[in-house]
């Protein structure tokens, strides 16, 4: 293999590949990554079994061929390099590396031992706006599990019926979901796609100037295609628990308040409930107003009140303060809405500007 590529393009292709490199592993050709060149395409993939990425890049292919080279070694020759273009040219499990001012031989891996990533697959793609797919996942990537107690827990569950896509996810504390209408009907189909592959999403459309992305599922698997660049996971395997029946039907108290105020509010009182169990603060529901307190035997204690439009009542509940931030963290509109039925029941908390996203946070025990 020859081939030449401006360093600009090099480094782009490492930094959307080189993320899911394995770092720690048994199998040393998961620490490289694949280079290959054939009709005169280049294309860079990295792999750790669970999820794999290829993306290309455009380049001169003097010579077809293919490689796999050691991604940490790799990424710091080419980001230490400042000259225009680099040339690889491999010669047998090695490679050689040239540009105006440097050279390097960096030992390789046969390419024969790179785990294949699947293809993707040969159905009709669901297509979606980027932003609104970006936007999406951000509301409900914030609630599935971080263990692997539950593997069914540590995704987001996705459901494709009709028109409509639902996202969904949960780690039994809190529940977040976000439907979105599609604008073609597609056939039923339910999947968990682990949280890790849609962080990696998450990271790659935030760099990438594509309007669409196409979704692909089949035999377990999940693709993502965005633009020049393809993510293949594979899909948890379960049942996905029943979560529509966490969400409550009414709520007899409903409070309205300034989302910027609320955020103020929670994180002050969180400095505070740093030190306790669960981050415990609690929220007092009063005429007109709600204050947020916490308490800790050593820091001290902490309390905010800020005014709201209040109907049904009063109450105190008490809920993890890391749990309210997260979703403040993803909306941004200018007033939200809480509602409650009792100190011992479900949260809901919603967007006023995206009445298809719901947020559901399980009260903590409340202190006196």
């Amino acid at each position: 293999m020859k081939v030449t590529i401006l360093q600009s393009n090099i480094a782009k292709v490492l930094g959307t590949t080189s993320r899911v490199v394995g770092s720690r592993t048994t199998l040393p050709v998961l620490s490289n990554i694949l280079i290959k060149a054939e009709k005169g395409k280049i294309k860079f993939s990295a792999t750790d079994l669970e999820v794999g990425i290829t993306t290309g890049t455009i380049g001169k292919v003097d010579e077809e061929g293919e490689i796999t080279l050691p991604a940490k070694l790799l990424s710091d020759f080419v980001m230490n390099n400042k000259d225009e273009s680099i040339e690889i040219k491999t010669e047998g499990t090695a490679a050689e590396l040239k540009s105006s001012h440097f050279e390097a031989k960096i030992q390789g891996i046969a390419a024969e031992e790179f785990p294949t990533i699947p293809e993707v697959p040969n159905a009709e793609p669901i297509i979606i706006d980027k932003s609104l797919f970006v936007e999406s996942l951000k509301k409900v990537a914030v609630a599935p599990a971080t263990d692997e107690t539950r593997p069914v827990l540590a995704g987001i569950y996705m459901v494709i019926d009709d028109d409509n896509l639902t996202l969904a996810a949960t780690d039994s504390y809190r529940l977040a979901e976000k439907k979105i209408k599609l604008k073609s009907k597609f056939a039923s189909v339910k999947m968990i796609v682990p949280s890790r592959t849609i962080n990696e999403v998450l990271r790659i459309l935030s760099g990438k100037s594509d309007a669409e992305i196409k979704i692909i599922s089949a035999d377990s698997q999940i693709s993502f295609l965005i633009g020049d660049t393809h993510i293949a996971s594979r899909l948890i395997e379960g049942s996905y628990p029943n979560y529509v029946n966490i969400i409550p039907a009414s709520s007899k108290i409903t409070v309205k308040t300034k989302h910027s105020e609320l955020v103020s509010a929670v994180k002050m009182s969180s400095l505070f409930a740093k030190d306790t169990a669960n981050n415990n603060v609690k929220m007092m529901v009063g005429k007109s107003d709600l204050s947020i307190l916490s308490a800790a035997s050593q820091a001290g204690s902490a309390k905010s009140k800020i005014e709201a439009e209040v109907s049904g009542g009063e109450l105190g509940i008490s809920f993890n303060a890391r749990y309210i931030l997260d979703f403040l963290n993803v909306i941004s509109d200018d007033k939200v809405t809480l509602q409650f039925n009792d100190g011992t029941t479900a949260g809901v908390f919603r967007s006023e500007k995206d009445p298809d996203y719901v947020y559901i946070i399980m009260p903590l025990k409340l202190e006196s």
